[in-house]
């Protein structure tokens, strides 16, 4: 917890989300 995430692990977790969203997302319509 004490080190910030590096430059990769922070885009890595950023397309994830923006997956995860847009699944939700075309689920829900």
């Amino acid at each position: 917890p004490g080190c910030p995430p590096t430059a990769e692990a922070l885009i890595y977790g950023l397309l994830q989300l923006q997956k995860k969203i847009r699944r939700e997302g075309s689920i829900e319509r």
